[in-house]
C-alpha cells in the first residue's frame, strides 16, 4: 500500500469520526423525553437521513438493548458508532452522546449548590414533553408498518405486551418472552440458543460511610453494570448507596438529582453527574458520570459482536423479530402515558397537535425544528 493511499485511509477514518462526533453531539443535546423519546431523535438521525443503519438492523439493536443492562440510548449510538466508524467510531459516539448532559448538570449542580434551587425553568420546557410526545406516536407509527408486515403473530404479540406493559408487567421479561413465543411458534423442535442478558457484578465493599473518590466511582460502576428499568430503578439504587449506606445525600438532593435528569436531554443517568457534583464538585460529577456509563462501552461491544452473526442466523433472526415487535409495544405505552400528561391544558394539545403533523406529514424534518417548535411554541401559547 503506497503512502498516498494510507494518508487517504487515514482522511477518510477522521472524516467519519468527524461526523460520528457532530451527529452524536447534537443528539446528545436535544434528547429529550426518555428512551422513547431519544429512540425517536436517534431513528431519525441515524437510519432516516444519514442512513448508517437501515431500519431492520435499527430494530434489531433496540431490541437487544432492552435485554442487557446499561441505557438503552447509549448503547444504540455505540452500535451506530460502530457500523460507521469501527471501534474508534463506538468510543466517539459514546463520549460525544453523554457529554452535552453530564455539562449541562455540572452547570446546574453549580447553580444549585450556589442558589440552593433549581433554575425555574418550567415554561421553557413546557411545550417540550408533548413534541417529544409527538416524535414517539410519529415513530410508533413508522415501526409498526416497517416492522409487523401484516404477520399475525408478531401483531397478536405485540398487543400482548402492550397490555402487559401497560399493566405493570417487568418489560425485560415481556420482550424477551415475546421474542420466545416467536421463535417456538415457528419451530418447537429446537432449544434456543441465546444469552438472554449480561450481568457484571462487581463487589462494592461497605466498610464505612467515610467518602473516597474511588469509592464513589464504585457505587456508580456498579449501578451502571446492573441497572435495568426507568430511572425510579435509578433513584432506589441512588437511595440506597448515596443516601442510606453513606449518608452522602439527603432524600430532597436525591430527588432533585432525578428530575434533573429527567428535565436535561439525554439518558436519566445523567443524574449521577449531578449528584456526584453534589457529594464532591466537579471532580465528584465526572467520576460518577464515567463509573455508571462505562460498563455501557464493554456491554456495547458485546452486543456488536452478538448481533453481527446473529442477524445471519435465521432461527435468531425469528427470535429478534418477537423483540422488535415487543419494543414497539414498550415505546407505545411510553407514548400513550406521554399523550395523558401532555394532552392535560389546552396548550400542551395545541403544540402536540403541530408537532404530530409535521412528524407526520413534512419529510425528513430535523428533530431539532420539532422540539423547538414545540419549546417555543409552548412558551408563547402559556402567555396568551
Amino acid at each position: 500500500m503506497s503512502l498516498q493511499t494510507r494518508e487517504n485511509i487515514t482522511e477518510s477514518e477522521a472524516k467519519k469520526l468527524k461526523e460520528i462526533a457532530l451527529s452524536c453531539l447534537k443528539l446528545g443535546t436535544i434528547g429529550f423525553g426518555g428512551i422513547a423519546g431519544m429512540v425517536a431523535t436517534i431513528e431519525n438521525e441515524m437510519v432516516i437521513r444519514r442512513k448508517w443503519i437501515d431500519h431492520q438492523h435499527f430494530m434489531d439493536v433496540l431490541s437487544a438493548s432492552y435485554i442487557v443492562p446499561g441505557p438503552n440510548a447509549v448503547e444504540v449510538v455505540m452500535h451506530c458508532g460502530k457500523e460507521r466508524g469501527g471501534r474508534p467510531g463506538l468510543v466517539v459516539a459514546g463520549v460525544c452522546y453523554i457529554l452535552p448532559a453530564m455539562l449541562i448538570c455540572l452547570l446546574l449542580g453549580y447553580l444549585y449548590q450556589k442558589y440552593s434551587a433549581l433554575p425555574d425553568v418550567q415554561d421553557f420546557i413546557f411545550g417540550i414533553r408533548p413534541a417529544t410526545t409527538a416524535l414517539v406516536i410519529g415513530t410508533v407509527f413508522r415501526l409498526t408498518g416497517k416492522t409487523l408486515r401484516n404477520n399475525k403473530v408478531l401483531i397478536v404479540l405485540c398487543l400482548l405486551v402492550f397490555a402487559g406493559s401497560l399493566y405493570g408487567m417487568n418489560e425485560v421479561l415481556l420482550i424477551i418472552a415475546a421474542g420466545a413465543v416467536n421463535y417456538f411458534i415457528h419451530d418447537t423442535k429446537d432449544k434456543l440458543p441465546l444469552i438472554a442478558g449480561i450481568f457484571f457484578s462487581p463487589v462494592l465493599l461497605q466498610i464505612n460511610t467515610r467518602f473516597s473518590e474511588g469509592k464513589l466511582f464504585l457505587i456508580f460502576l456498579k449501578i451502571g453494570a446492573v441497572l435495568y428499568g426507568s430511572g425510579y430503578v435509578l433513584f432506589a439504587y441512588m437511595e440506597e448507596s448515596l443516601v442510606r449506606h453513606n449518608h452522602w445525600l439527603n432524600h430532597q438532593q436525591l430527588t432533585d438529582a432525578i428530575a434533573v435528569g429527567q428535565i436535561t436531554p439525554g439518558p436519566i443517568l445523567s443524574s449521577a453527574t449531578f449528584a456526584g457534583y453534589l457529594i464532591s464538585g466537579t471532580t465528584g460529577g465526572v467520576v460518577a458520570t464515567v463509573g455508571i456509563f462505562l460498563p455501557s462501552f464493554f456491554i456495547s461491544f458485546f452486543l456488536h459482536k452478538l448481533l453481527s452473526s446473529a442477524r445471519k442466523n435465521q432461527k435468531l433472526r425469528i427470535f429478534l423479530d418477537g423483540l422488535s415487535a415487543a419494543s414497539i409495544s414498550i415505546i407505545a405505552v411510553v407514548g400513550f402515558h406521554l399523550f395523558a400528561s401532555s394532552v392535560q391544558q389546552w396548550q400542551g394539545a395545541v403544540v402536540l397537535a403541530i408537532c404530530l403533523a409535521l412528524m407526520l406529514f413534512v419529510k425528513r424534518l430535523s428533530t431539532v425544528v420539532i422540539i423547538l417548535t414545540g419549546s417555543i411554541g409552548g412558551f408563547l401559547l402559556l402567555r396568551i
